[in-house]
């Protein structure tokens, strides 16, 4: 009933190494990491977008409402 502590060390050892699931589940990480980032990219770059928009054509000022809380939030950030 008693187990010394190398024995216990080497089964977490043998539970700790990589297998095929560990080696899918990285790879998973490193895509929803990657998807993450293009979201952020493509965010910024629609908000820079519409506030050059809305600078160069002051027209469509109060047109949508949500393009000038968007572009108002971009002012107050910077």
């Amino acid at each position: 009933m008693t187990a010394s502590i190398t024995e216990i060390q080497d089964t977490r050892s043998v539970v700790e190494l990589p297998c095929t699931g560990a080696q899918v589940t990285d790879l998973d990480v490193v895509r929803s990491v990657r998807a993450a980032s293009a979201q952020q990219r493509r965010s910024a770059a629609r908000s820079r977008d519409l506030t050059a928009l809305l600078r160069d054509r002051p027209d469509l000022v109060g047109v949508h409402a949500p393009a000038d809380f968007a572009v108002d939030g971009v002012r107050w950030c910077v």
